[in-house]
């Protein structure tokens, strides 16, 4: 069946897609799981809704476009709930739901162009240009980098902002720094397995990784482990059967976690 894939271009970008994408969002999985970040991957895949409402609209470059946007919305939410005190989660709802609107508003003033919706909210890896893998290669490296670099930071950060802030762990920074780093896998991703589904793509590896070990380093190659069998074989499912490729990637991961709690049940 892999062998059928190769003699196509763009079911070759497909699964060179599938598997940068998997690279990029495991990288970050194990982190965004310990942080309880959840909530705020779900807001970035939302919020860049609207920036691909934008991006359609003014005829710019999609990802790069919806990527400024997404970087923008996070910068307030991060400013508006430190500056005036508020809780994040609840910044975070207003914005998304904000940026909901604004999409449904800037797609309903594009009179020339009818979208094909399904397509952002739900992924269509068919549709991924060699540009889309530039940026998710892109998108590999630098979330390697700051893992090498920050781990430390990250560690601490993840267990206790205090005790980060309390041994002069520039924790504020780094924290802003991996909140943008989330919000471009966010977008890049978008076209492999949509609005919607990212967010499971981000999750559901790390936390099953962690339902078989607390160590951070072994979780994360776990993670990308997981997100690789996950993705591929859900591709491959897609191909095979005819089925929407970012909905077959979600409950093939979603299976990988169930069987993790299985084993984690055992122990």
């Amino acid at each position: 069946m892999i062998s059928d894939i190769f003699q196509y271009r763009f079911l070759t970008n497909a699964l060179i897609a599938v598997v940068l994408s998997a690279a990029a969002t495991s990288q970050l999985s194990v982190f965004v799981t310990l942080k309880k970040m959840s909530f705020l991957g779900e807001a970035f895949s939302h919020i860049a809704f609207a920036g691909i409402a934008l991006a359609l609209l003014i005829g710019t470059e999609f990802t790069i476009t919806t990527l400024l946007f997404v970087i923008i919305v996070a910068i307030l939410i991060g400013v508006v709930s430190k500056y005036y005190h508020y809780q994040e989660t609840n910044i975070v709802t207003i914005f998304l739901s904000l940026s909901m609107a604004i999409g449904i508003i800037l797609l309903n003033l594009n009179r020339d162009y009818t979208p094909d919706i399904t397509s952002y909210l739900f992924g269509n890896v068919l549709l991924v240009t060699a540009n889309d893998l530039l940026y998710l290669s892109i998108l590999v490296i630098a979330n390697l980098a700051f893992v090498t670099l920050f781990f430390k930071e990250m560690f601490y950060l993840t267990y206790n902002f205090n005790v980060a802030t309390l041994y002069r762990i520039p924790a504020n920074t780094v924290y802003y720094i991996f909140t943008i780093l989330l919000a471009a896998n966010i977008v890049v991703s978008v076209k492999v397995i949509g609005v919607i589904l990212i967010t499971a793509q981000l999750i559901l590896p790390g936390i099953t990784a962690l339902n078989l070990t607390r160590n951070i380093k072994l979780a994360m190659i776990l993670s990308f482990v997981f997100a690789q069998i996950g993705s591929v074989g859900g591709l491959l499912l897609s191909f095979r059967y005819n089925l929407p490729s970012g909905a077959s990637i979600v409950i093939l991961l979603f299976i990988i976690f169930i069987a993790s709690l299985a084993v984690k049940t055992k122990n």
